[in-house]
């Protein structure tokens, strides 16, 4: 569309590095608007280099395209382009090549870890299908155990799960060297050590976390990042109607999950720091799982705050 939201060329573009050269190669210069997918960002940064002003921005705050009655991909890109030209669209930070390979090995680390527990329930599952209920032990654990114990167990159904187990001990390797890698990198740089005084929180956590906030001094506070990582509660207010739901997890899963576990590894630790009891009186109050969710979250915003004043954790101030 012009200047003045008339339609000047409407199509459909293929969204591969040859297609878009030979359709945007050829253009002057235009503001091009890019719904945030998982192929957003080097699309914006090929645009970027064929001199295009390019906004990718968030498909969920758009709703003027989620409400709509009649809704297709030639209206939607319509109403995305009108907004694009009132600047009324919720931008997302496009970050470089560089900050997104450094968050690959958190993204592939969190991919096995979700495998093989998916493996380990599977496991379970079979065995107690036949009446046989296997010990409760890490994923690690649980390999020894079952090559010690294969002797009195059906040899059929040890066979039939083979696969199963090869698989799991495989992913245990393999998630052993990726955790040897980031305890490494968490010695050697002087801001994830210090990150690493807090209690509860640990090398995944913290690589985690600076690799998805990136540049702390984007946020205004804590309770910006907060919502960011989708920790914070949903709000529905309209007149005298005010509702609270669960939290909105919008925002990166991997750092929320970290945050959630570095909350509830907390709990189960022996220091006594006045973040420490704080999260016990609120467990205490509303439950182990909501706490967990509120240390998460005051967790993010004590990070990004060492992260950004460059401060280290001190356990005697108040919560």
């Amino acid at each position: 569309v012009d200047e003045s939201k008339d339609i000047v060329r409407q199509g459909s573009v293929r969204q591969t590095q040859e297609h878009l050269r030979s359709v945007f190669s050829s253009s002057s210069a235009m503001r091009v608007i890019v719904e945030a997918t998982t192929q957003a960002f080097w699309t914006a940064d090929l645009l970027r280099e064929l001199g295009h002003d390019v906004r990718v921005v968030d498909p969920n705050r758009t709703k003027a395209i989620g409400a709509a009655l009649i809704k297709h991909d030639k209206l939607d890109a319509h109403i995305v382009a009108l907004l694009g030209c009132a600047d009324l669209l919720a931008e997302v930070r496009i970050p470089s090549r560089q900050e997104r390979i450094e968050r690959v090995p958190m993204v592939c680390r969190d991919t096995m870890v979700r495998s093989r527990t998916r493996l380990v329930n599977a496991l379970r599952g079979v065995f107690a299908s036949e009446g046989i209920i296997l010990p409760t032990a890490s994923p690690v654990r649980l390999v020894a155990l079952f090559e010690q114990a294969r002797a009195g167990l059906p040899q059929d159904l040890c066979e039939a799960t083979a696969p199963l187990l090869q698989s799991l001990a495989a992913l245990n390797l393999c998630l052993q060297t990726s955790d040897e890698v980031v305890r490494d990198n968490a010695k050697n740089d002087p801001l994830l050590r210090r990150l690493q005084t807090v209690p509860g929180v640990g090398p995944i956590t913290v690589t985690t976390f600076v690799a998805t906030i990136v540049d702390p001094h984007r946020f205004d506070s804590g309770r910006a990042v907060g919502a960011y990582l989708g920790l914070v509660p949903r709000l529905y207010q309209s007149g005298n109607t005010t509702r609270r739901g669960g939290i909105t997890k919008h925002g990166n899963r991997q750092a929320r999950w970290a945050l959630t576990m570095a909350a509830s590894s907390l709990l189960l630790s022996n220091g006594d720091s006045a973040l420490q009891q704080w999260g016990r009186q609120l467990a205490a109050r509303v439950g182990r799982k909501k706490a967990c969710c509120a240390i998460a979250r005051r967790l993010a915003a004590l990070l990004w705050a060492m992260w950004k004043n460059e401060t280290a954790f001190d356990a005697r101030l108040p919560a």
